[in-house]
């Protein structure tokens, strides 16, 4: 029988000098100060949380503070880890007062004894069990302790990985990734924390070894820029600012005689003119992709994005009757219409480079940190919709 909720999980007062701080715990706690007149103005907000011998499982800044602003008691979540371990049935544990930082140190808490607890039972079947079954039996533990401690803490499995990760890589180099723990505990949004961990590490990874742009020369260049947002950057890749998307050396893989397609949103439409005049291109006429929904937006909710092309010298386009619209489904973030794909190529002769790709493409030329990010799919079914554009006679560009 499962032990009640309330064994497991205590809300009390203990005095601060029962509390034991073992090894594992870090020495250096950042700015304390702050944190303990914030503490003495509204008080502690969050419990630290301890065993019930008084082993600090999580919250050692806080009870730090806590000393220093002169408390001899401190509110104490007490979970008791050997019920705990057990405790997989008990879907009412009040999660809703621990952080995501002391989710990850009670599953870091648990799952030793968790585990311990599932090496006695195969141990115990093994009495009972041909060798082969017991043998098979224990490739899936680790698993299923991870799973167990997810459930006992009523946190999905990958958010306690994630939040674990934010957490790991703040400990192995707290000048750089300390602060997202904060953030990720204030905000209680792990998945916001994870993602902007992932484009840190790749923003310094490009940065540690920046890739060379393809050789040329190429008659067509697509381009997708990673345009950095005012209000921040949410977005799951590494952004440039302007300037930097005005450095490219574009121009120096562009053939004399070329055409570029360079896509932009509605925020950055105006200084997307300065960055083809900067890689050496004339603007010609603008392609509007309407989206079959609504994304977000400040002040319109965006449904539209859009493409420069731009010539430099008098390249070969291929006249039709396509329109400045481009209707076409919404897909993953960033990631353009096959329609679009099959336009370019109906309409622009010669070599092709996408510049910042996300998909490999049979006869191009890709440029990118993820160019495998989906799969190369559905272009047939894009060509088809454009086969009723007539292609005309290849001409110069130059109206």
């Amino acid at each position: 029988m499962d032990p009640p909720l309330s064994q497991l999980v205590v809300n009390a007062r203990m005095h601060i000098d029962q509390i034991q701080i073992g090894y594992r715990y870090r020495k250096d706690l950042g700015d304390l100060r702050t944190l303990a007149d914030s503490i003495a103005e509204v008080g502690l907000l969050h419990p630290v949380v301890v065993t019930p011998e008084g082993r600090l499982i999580a919250g050692q800044r806080r009870l730090e503070a806590c000393r220093m602003a002169g408390w001899t008691e401190i509110p104490v979540t007490i979970v008791d880890l050997y019920q705990a371990a057990r405790g997989e049935a008990h879907e009412n544990f009040v999660r809703k007062d621990l952080l995501p930082s002391e989710i990850v140190a009670l599953k870091r808490a648990i799952e030793p004894l968790e585990r311990r607890e599932a090496r006695e039972r195969q141990g115990h079947k093994a009495d009972l069990c041909h060798p082969a079954t017991v043998a098979e039996g224990q490739g899936s533990v680790p698993g299923d302790t991870r799973d167990k401690i997810a459930r006992y803490l009523g946190v999905g499995r990958t958010t306690i990985e994630r939040a674990e990760a934010v957490i790991d890589a703040a400990e192995e180099e707290p000048e750089e990734y300390g602060y997202l723990v904060e953030q990720m505990d204030r905000s209680g949004k792990v998945a916001g924390a994870f993602r902007r961990l992932e484009v840190l590490r790749q923003a310094k990874e490009l940065n540690a070894t920046p890739p060379e742009l393809p050789t040329g020369p190429f008659q067509v260049i697509v381009a997708d820029p990673p345009w950095r947002y005012q209000s921040g950057n949410g977005l799951p890749y590494p952004t440039m600012d302007i300037e930097e998307i005005k450095a490219m050396p574009v121009a120096e893989i562009a053939d004399d005689n070329a055409i570029l397609w360079l896509w932009t949103t509605n925020a950055h439409l105006r200084v997307a003119f300065d960055v083809v005049e900067a890689w050496g291109f004339e603007y010609r006429t603008l392609l509007t992709w309407v989206k079959d929904r609504m994304g977000t937006g400040e002040w319109l909710r965006g449904q539209t994005e859009h493409c420069m092309l731009a010539i430099r010298g008098k390249p070969v386009f291929l006249h039709g009757n396509h329109a400045t619209i481009l209707e076409a489904a919404r897909r993953e973030h960033s990631r353009k219409p096959e329609e679009f794909y099959a336009l370019v190529e109906q309409t622009s002769p010669g070599g092709k480079v996408e510049l910042f790709c996300r998909q490999e493409r049979a006869g191009w030329v890709g440029f990118g940190n993820q160019p495998m990010m989906f799969p190369n799919e559905g272009l047939n079914a894009a060509r088809m919709k454009f086969a009723i554009s007539s292609p005309g006679v290849p001409e110069p560009l130059n109206d």
